[in-house]
Formats: structure tokens, C-alpha cells, sequence
């Protein structure tokens, strides 16, 4: 927290002081000086924060010759205050809108406690989204526990109140269930088909392979079906259920294309197929009732006569 002790110069010395209940805690309280220039702020200030545990009456005083300006305030068990809005937890329940909950402090474990509510704004909570380290985790909670750390920053929780929902966390994106994340599982969403990977993230790579076949994926995380996929120069087909399709024939719009055993579609080459032989031109498209570049005739049905 920052008070504004005393408008003096920036060459002048300022002595201070902090205490607690009557003793020196100045070395516990990391006290510094520091200038700010903002509108409507301008002046010297002395910098500090109270280290969470530390409770009861805390005066600081500054004097620089002999003029003295004190500063005094009480720490309790609800240990922090933010505008007014006191706790260790706090639940986000709107953008930017937050209900802080009264915490518990245990002093030998260094440990801060809160009762979770069932509900909030009233609707049903499913779970508790917490994103420490950037990964999302959901919890089923009716109280909540966190040791201390010296950072003494807020442990945000997010309340889950919808029975299925999108979640997002650093970039990766996650499927939760009544409260429950979905893992190694596949997700429909408004007619699309979405992978959620062993720790629950949406899978957006290119290719999974997944019970004997290929499945691609767009950078949306969206399933690719019924349609084509170029991919380092080759083109591919995804059915209508996502597999790939490979060492079979291709009726797309009208026009018939050869996959290899590779799914990679044949283009500039012959394929041997029940014993007869088809030309794939430059676009993959079979050549019917015409001569192919090396001077073979095809019929109708595309074999060669």
C-alpha cells in the first residue's frame, strides 16, 4: 500500500517508523520511498505491505526536521482490504465484479480458510475454476485451503454455474461437464466435432490418430468431414464421420478421385483397380472418354480400353 507522508522535496531526508502494537516491525515491513507523478497524487510517498498473519494495531509515522505526519490502521482476521472489500479468496461473479470471502487464519500452518457458497447470483455453482501456473482445474468444494505464499497476492476462483460450458485458460481451451472436465473424449458442439486430450485440452493440431484412424482438425479445433485437407503439398479426404480415407476411389462433385494407402490423393499417374487400369490427372480428377498424356484411351467408366 502506498501513503503519502509528506510534501518535501525529493532532496529533503524523511525518517520513519513502522509499528505494531507499540514494537518496531520496520525491517519486517519492507518499506521504501517512492515518487509518483500521477494526477491529483503528486508527492512523496512511503511504499509498504503487511505481511499476511501480522495482526492488531500498525502506526506509521514520518518526520523530516520537526514536522511528523502519522498513518495508522488494524489488521483483523479478514487480513486484507481492497477498497473496502476484505478476504484472502474472491470470487469473480461478473466482469470485474467480485464477492470477497472472509478467511480463516491459521497461524502455526500459515493457512487461510473460507466457506464456499452453493450459489451465486442465483444460480447453481458445479465446480470451482482456479487457474494457478495457467492450468485450468475444477473442483467440487465446500471449503477452500491455501498455505500462504510471500507474493500475498488474491486466489481467484470462478464460480462454474452452467451444466456444460466452454472454458478458457492461457490460450488452451477446455469442456466441462457438470462441473467435471471432459478428458481423452470427443465434445459435439453445434454440429462440430471437437478432441479433448488427456488433460482436458481441446485438441488443435492437425492430425490424431485414434482407434485405426486419421482425424484433422482446423486451428479452430473444429473436426474437418466430408471435405479435403492440403497439407505439405498433398491433398487428403475426411469422411463424412472424419476418418481419413485411404487405397479407395472419391466421388466428390461430381467427379471421381484415388486416394493411396497414405490417404495422399493420385494425381499425374495410373492406378490398377479390380484388375483394370484408370488415369488421375494434374487436379486428381479421372480421366473419362479421352486419351491420357502418354497417349492411352479411356472409356466412360475411366478404364483403359
Amino acid at each position: 500500500m502506498d501513503i503519502k507522508v509528506l510534501d518535501l522535496p525529493k532532496t529533503e531526508k524523511i525518517e520513519w517508523t513502522v509499528s505494531l502494537n507499540g514494537q518496531d516491525q520496520t525491517a519486517n515491513f519492507l518499506g521504501q520511498e517512492k515518487d509518483k507523478s500521477m494526477m491529483g497524487v503528486e508527492g512523496r510517498y512511503l511504499n509498504f505491505y503487511v505481511p499476511y498473519g501480522y495482526r492488531g494495531d500498525i502506526k506509521v509515522e514520518a518526520k523530516s526536521g520537526n514536522e511528523v505526519k502519522t498513518w495508522s490502521t488494524k489488521v483483523v482476521d479478514d487480513i486484507h482490504n481492497d477498497s473496502g472489500k476484505r478476504g484472502y479468496y474472491r470470487i469473480e461473479e461478473s466482469n470485474d465484479q467480485y464477492t470477497y470471502l472472509d478467511a480463516k487464519w491459521d497461524y502455526q500452518t500459515k493457512t487461510y480458510t473460507a466457506t464456499l457458497p452453493e450459489t451465486v447470483n442465483g444460480q447453481k455453482v458445479f465446480a470451482w475454476a482456479n487457474y494457478d501456473n495457467d492450468e485450468l482445474k475444477l473442483e467440487k468444494l465446500k471449503t477452500i485451503s491455501h498455505k500462504y505464499d510471500d507474493g500475498g497476492s488474491f486466489k481467484e476462483l470462478y464460480p462454474v454455474v452452467k451444466a456444460e460450458s466452454w472454458l478458457k485458460s492461457n490460450q488452451n481451451w477446455y469442456y466441462q461437464k457438470q462441473g467435471q472436465l471432459v478428458q481423452k473424449d470427443w465434445i459435439y458442439d453445434q454440429g462440430t466435432w471437437y478432441y479433448m486430450n488427456d488433460k482436458g485440452v481441446m485438441f488443435n493440431q492437425t492430425w490424431l490418430y485414434q482407434g485405426s484412424n486419421w482425424y484433422a482438425f482446423k486451428s479452430s479445433g473444429a473436426m474437418i468431414a466430408s471435405d479435403w485437407l492440403y497439407d505439405q503439398g498433398k491433398w487428403y479426404y475426411l469422411s463424412t464421420s472424419g476418418a481419413m480415407k485411404a487405397s479407395t476411389w472419391v466421388y466428390d462433385k461430381g467427379e471421381w478421385y484415388y486416394v493411396s494407402s497414405s490417404g495422399a490423393m493420385l494425381a499425374n499417374d495410373w492406378v490398377k483397380d479390380n484388375g483394370k487400369w484408370y488415369y488421375l490427372a494434374s487436379s486428381g480428377k479421372m480421366l473419362r472418354n479421352t486419351y491420357t498424356p502418354d497417349g492411352y484411351y479411356v472409356g466412360n467408366s475411366g478404364a483403359w480400353q
